[in-house]
């Protein structure tokens, strides 16, 4: 890991320690009856976190401890030291089967920092269980913008968004074909066993989100559903040897999405997913709405200075798309980084909408509903 980047992002302040080194150790708990010996290693260097962050005599300290405090809400964890963040209060990450929940993967994981004192190489801890999100999409970003030029950059990384997950040789024909994709070395890798369906013949399942097309998570006890909670649709397993989804509302409008063979198929990383396909697809969404209301689109302009630039009628809007489940990460990073654009929340973050203007009164800021409507105005009266 590249010192610089790490240390733009390791923080002394214990809180947010606590809570990278417990989202760590969740995740080496629930996958310790693979990785075994170097799980239960993890946990242990977690549990030496976790001490030093509270100071001699309080909190944990032994690893059966430890997870004894991942089955309970994190604020029992989190009570007695400094800088703990108020909304995971009653977050829990692993649940009676000693999975985790899908807390996990869509709020805590915005709040992962890297603990550069335990920073050696695990290859088996996936990026977004160790890496801040902005070292991610540096990750994936550098390789795209190599080449500087503009169109290789938004073909690359609309690529990435639209085709997160499918058979290898399907998705090296698409790349084939696209032309001028540049994306980072090893970039797909196998999917995870706990987003297969296992059939009585033994052949494996995978179901793509009809939100984001990442493979959705199948549980126990057959439920099928995507792991990023706003994309809400939910669906029930139809077991057998060709199996389906029914969904769960009983509604028939979106029809539940086709299975597809696990052999052979490849999907992005987890974190890659979460920071770059999920915003991304909001992004793709917006950009498509806009040009539904014939306005003209540019994706990502000057190689990402900002997400979208519209140029509807005789205005153009430009906008930063801001797609955080914790309010308290997004407000942190809009202080410290001010955007280049006005931000924009998507759908599934407008009830942000009151609070951020509270705590950031000087930042412009807009809904994609009331942005899109600015959009077909704009464009009416231009004609």
């Amino acid at each position: 890991m590249n010192e610089n980047v790490l240390g733009q992002h390791y923080t002394d302040v214990p809180g947010q320690r606590v809570v990278a080194a417990a989202l760590r150790a969740a995740y080496a708990w629930s996958v310790r009856d693979v990785h075994r010996n170097a799980a239960m290693l993890e946990i242990a260097r977690m549990t030496g976190v976790v001490m030093e962050a509270h100071g001699p005599g309080r909190g944990p300290v032994t690893p059966v401890e430890l997870v004894d405090r991942l089955r309970i809400p994190l604020g029992r964890l989190l009570a007695e030291v400094r800088g703990r963040p108020a909304e995971l209060a009653e977050v829990v990450l692993l649940d009676k089967d000693g999975r985790l929940t899908e807390n996990a993967y869509d709020l805590v994981c915005e709040h992962v920092i890297p603990l550069k004192d335990v920073a050696g190489a695990r290859s088996w801890l996936p990026t977004w269980t160790t890496m801040h999100s902005d070292q991610i999409r540096q990750q994936v970003f550098t390789v795209m913008i190599s080449s500087t030029k503009q169109d290789e950059y938004v073909d690359s990384r609309r690529f990435l968004i639209e085709h997160p997950a499918g058979g290898e040789q399907e998705l090296v024909e698409l790349r084939d074909r696209a032309g001028g994709v540049r994306l980072a070395k090893g970039g797909y890798r196998d999917i995870p066993e706990e987003q297969i369906y296992r059939a009585p013949d033994g052949r494996g399942w995978w179901w793509p989100c009809l939100d984001c097309k990442w493979p959705m998570a199948v549980t126990s006890v057959g439920k099928v559903r995507c792991r990023y909670r706003p994309h809400s649709a939910v669906y029930d397993l139809v077991p057998g040897n060709r199996p389906s989804l029914r969904r769960r509302d009983g509604a028939r409008r979106p029809s539940p999405p086709g299975g597809q063979a696990a052999e052979g198929a490849k999907c992005v990383d987890a974190g890659v997913w979460r920071f770059v396909v999920v915003p991304g697809a909001s992004e793709l969404r917006i950009a498509a709405a806009a040009e539904r209301a014939e306005a003209k689109v540019s994706l990502w302009p000057s190689l990402d200075r900002f997400d979208l630039m519209v140029e509807a009628g005789d205005e153009k809007f430009s906008v930063d798309v801001k797609e955080y489940l914790s309010l308290s990460s997004l407000i942190e990073r809009l202080r410290t980084r001010p955007p280049s654009a006005r931000i924009l929340l998507p759908k599934p973050c407008e009830w942000q909408l009151e609070t951020l203007e509270d705590a950031l009164p000087g930042l412009a800021i807009v809904t994609e509903t009331k942005f899109l409507g600015q959009i077909r105005s704009a464009v009416r009266k231009a004609r």
